[in-house]
Formats: structure tokens, C-alpha cells, sequence
């Protein structure tokens, strides 16, 4: 019984795949969810990015605006509404914060402020972070200066025919102490409220549904091509290969052949899944049909590639499955399809983008979520990068099928 037991340990040892899948798979996701779902307290400790739209240009939003940018807690960037608003339909960012015209003079009359917090509704996490800065900064700020404005109004009344040289020097006062002291229980309970409008309307459901659609179809489509792309391993050996050879046909077209079946059970498998998604989950095919064909066979077209890439490199099949879990895995754990990217860490946000998975799920977030058109330059940028991918791993697998594959034939 204990030879029997120190043979199968023996074997298990010598497996590599077996203690990939054992100790190091385990060990790489555990790693990346941790830096993801960890990052709530980087979240909450580095600067909220929030862009700003001053569209009174008074001097009370400005002196607003200048108080926001010394806050630790926000990174602020003023610039015109819509060039802020297409970077948050765009997914560029998370919110913009809108001084409306009137503004200084509705301050000054103790009216409705015209703020205004215009956000992309898939972010909840980002927006809550900075609602939650602003609720506890921006509307103290306000509710200061309208204190402050009541308290002078209080002086002008009682000491109205005083020196105005002294009337000032007390204005002078009030503001310093506002000033260093801020309002004791200003900001909301003093009428102060900010308009919260979602930028992106849904349209097609929630933010959930199309990361579940499209992040589940990239990541089974990397694993299906890869496998099909090792095919072409074990037909080199079961001397299969070895008679393709033998054929009067270019040895590379053997490669390309089997890419163009890649692309083709692809495009065959994404069609499955969308149409599963909108007969059980109302998602509207037609919405903006020439976009989903192009990302389609876009990212059908880089996922086919990745899959030649890692059949090439490889020089077994034992290899190419050991390769496969680790890399498509890792890929789609950084790049979208296990963890939406915009909770992740910004360091983390910025690595996703090497992966497929990324271009691939923020092509069809464009689409369903941000209904961007189909020559927005924007949604044109996803598949673009995907036809790069796609060509670079296709060239290189190319090198490597003549290294690999034909010279050990």
C-alpha cells in the first residue's frame, strides 16, 4: 500500500502539467484576484481623477475649482462639457462634474445650485468613491460661502450706517474665519444638493449581462482555438503532417490553412453564444449589427492567431495544454472576462491592455453599453488593436511553425 502510494506521488511529480495545475495555476490567480478585489483601499487612498465643466466661468466656481484641485483626495481636470462628456461616453472616464451657467448668481440669491454630476453608470464603484469625496467636500465648500454670505448680510443689517472702511475690515474677518475654520454642519443642510444624471442610459440591460456575454465568449474562445491549433501537433505525431508535406503545396499554407478553420469555428461559436444571449437574455442583435460583425471577426481573428502562436512555440501537445491554462487563464483573469477591469487597481487597468480579452470586451461594452457608432474612433481603436494582435501572432507563429513543427516533422 505504501509503494503504491510513493509511485503515484513519483508520477504526479514528474507530471509538469499536473503540478502546474496544482501549485502554480492556483497560486498566479490567487495573486491577481488579491491585487484586484485588494485594491479597494488604493482606491479609496490615491486621487479620484474627476474632470470638470465650468460653464459660468465666475469667479465663485473658479475659487470652487481651485479649493477641489488642493483636495489629496481628487485629481481635477477642467476642460470644455463636451470633450469631458466623450471621454465618459467613451470609457475614458468615470464622471464629470457640470457648474452650470447661473451658478454664482443662484449662490448669491440662496436659490437651487445648479451642480451637476454627469456619470457613466457602469462604474458604480469609481462613482461611489467620488460621490463620496464630493458630498463631503464640495458641499461644505458651498454651504460655507452661503453661511459666510448670510453672516455678512447679518452685519450689513445691524451695522449698515458704520464706517464702510470697518464694514469691510469685518467682511475681512468672516472670511478668515470661514476660511480657516470652514462651516460647522454646512453643505446639504443648507439646500445645498448635486444633481446625480447617468450619461449612458441602458439600453441593452445592465453592465453585467454584456460583461458576462462578452467576457465568458472571449475566454472559451481562447480556449477552443488553442486546442484546435494543437491538433496540428498531434497530426505531426501521427504522421499526418509528414504527408501534408509530402504534397505539392507551400508548407506555410498548411498553417494558414488551419488558421482560416480557426477563424471560421469562431466565428461559428460567438454567433452560438450572442444569439443564446438574445433569445434568453433580450440582448438586441440588430442594435448595431456592422459593429458586432466587426468585432466578431476581429476578435475571431486574434484569438485564431494566439492559438497558431502557442501551437508553434510548442513542441508537444503535453506542452500547448500546459501553456494554454496558464496563459488563457492569467489573460482572461487581467483582461475582463473573470473581474471587471474597473474595479481593478489603476496599475492593474493598465496591464490589462496587452491581453485580447480587454480590446475585445471594451468593443462590445462600446457597442451595448455606450452605443458608440460604428466610425466612432474610439470603438474603431478595439478592433484595430485586435487585427495587430492577430497579424504579429500569426508572424511569429510562422517562424516558429518552420523551427518547431515542419523541421521535427
Amino acid at each position: 500500500m505504501l509503494k503504491i502510494a510513493i509511485k503515484d506521488l513519483r508520477l504526479f511529480i514528474s507530471d509538469r502539467r499536473a503540478l502546474l495545475m496544482t501549485f502554480f495555476m492556483p497560486i498566479a490567480l490567487i495573486s491577481i484576484f488579491a491585487m484586484a478585489f485588494g485594491g479597494e483601499h488604493e482606491r479609496n487612498s490615491r486621487p479620484v481623477p474627476l474632470l470638470v465643466a465650468d460653464l459660468d466661468k465666475s469667479t465663485s466656481t473658479k475659487d470652487l475649482i481651485t479649493q477641489l484641485d488642493s483636495l489629496k483626495s481628487l485629481e481635477v481636470t477642467v476642460m470644455p462639457l463636451d470633450s469631458a462628456e466623450r471621454l465618459v461616453k467613451t470609457g475614458e472616464q468615470s464622471a464629470v462634474l457640470v457648474f452650470h451657467k447661473g451658478f454664482k448668481d443662484s449662490m448669491d440669491a440662496g436659490g437651487n445650485i445648479p451642480i451637476e454630476l454627469e456619470f457613466d453608470q457602469s462604474k458604480a464603484a469609481e462613482i461611489g468613491i467620488l460621490q463620496q469625496a464630493l458630498m463631503s467636500n464640495l458641499m461644505r465648500m458651498i454651504g460655507s460661502k452661503m453661511i459666510m454670505k448670510k453672516q455678512m448680510e447679518k452685519v450689513d443689517k445691524q451695522f449698515g450706517a458704520v464706517d464702510p472702511s470697518i464694514l469691510k475690515n469685518i467682511h475681512d474677518e468672516i472670511e478668515k474665519s470661514f476660511a480657516e475654520n470652514g462651516a460647522q454642519g454646512g453643505g446639504n443642510d443648507n439646500g445645498v444638493a448635486m444633481k446625480l444624471s447617468p450619461l449612458i442610459e441602458e439600453k441593452q440591460g445592465n453592465p453585467g449581462l454584456i460583461q458576462a456575454v462578452a467576457g465568458t465568449a472571449v475566454m472559451m474562445l481562447l480556449f477552443g482555438l488553442v486546442a484546435m491549433g494543437a491538433g496540428m501537433l498531434e497530426e505531426k505525431e501521427n504522421g499526418t503532417l509528414k504527408k501534408l508535406l509530402y504534397a505539392p503545396i507551400n508548407p506555410s499554407h498548411i498553417l494558414f490553412g488551419k488558421m482560416i478553420a480557426s477563424i471560421l469555428v469562431a466565428l461559428l461559436q460567438l454567433t452560438v453564444l450572442f444569439v443564446y444571449a438574445s433569445f434568453m437574455f433580450k440582448l438586441d442583435l440588430m442594435l448595431n449589427l456592422p459593429a458586432l460583425i466587426v468585432m466578431m471577426l476581429t476578435t475571431s481573428y486574434a484569438c485564431a492567431g494566439f492559438g497558431m502562436f502557442l501551437a508553434s512555440v510548442a513542441k508537444s501537445r503535453q506542452q500547448v495544454q500546459m501553456l494554454s491554462s496558464l496563459i488563457v487563464l492569467t489573460m482572461s483573469a487581467i483582461g475582463g472576462s473573470m473581474i471587471p477591469t474597473f474595479i481593478m487597481p489603476e496599475f492593474m487597468q493598465k496591464i490589462s491592455m496587452i491581453s485580447i480579452n480587454y480590446w475585445s470586451i471594451q468593443g462590445f461594452y462600446d457597442i451595448y453599453w455606450r452605443s458608440l457608432p460604428f466610425t466612432d474612433p474610439a470603438f474603431l481603436m478595439r478592433p484595430l488593436v485586435l487585427v495587430i494582435i492577430g497579424t504579429v501572432m500569426m508572424s511569429i507563429s510562422l517562424v516558429f511553425f518552420r523551427k518547431n513543427v515542419l523541421k521535427l516533422a
